[in-house]
């Protein structure tokens, strides 16, 4: 291998390290599900990060509740890069604030 080859992913794998530690319990984090042309945003609370294996452990709100592992989703300000509002985030956080609650406790 390449040293060049070597850095591209030790760079990608520190930035994706980066991105797990700043995740928390009780965030939300959105899927991101294709729906013909367009895309569905499904959130979730997260109710545990594992950052070695690259994955959350949620509860997805728009799912009845189920309990799932996202390894592909859309944190909070990767939702915002997207273009959605702070405005339309806290009014979710209100919305899930029980669950969170319940995460959290």
């Amino acid at each position: 291998m390449k040293k060049s080859e070597f850095q591209k992913i030790e760079e990608r794998y520190f930035k994706e390290r980066g991105r797990f530690q700043k995740i928390k319990k009780g965030d939300l984090v959105w899927e991101v599900v294709p729906r013909g042309g367009d895309i569905d945003y499904h959130p979730a609370v997260v109710t545990s990060i594992n950052i070695d294996e690259s994955h959350v452990d949620v509860i997805d709100v728009s799912d009845n509740d189920k309990e799932k592992r996202y390894e592909g989703f859309l944190t909070e300000s990767e939702f915002l890069e997207r273009g959605f509002s702070k405005e339309g985030i806290q009014e979710e956080y209100k919305k899930y604030e029980g669950i969170i609650k319940k995460v959290l406790s």
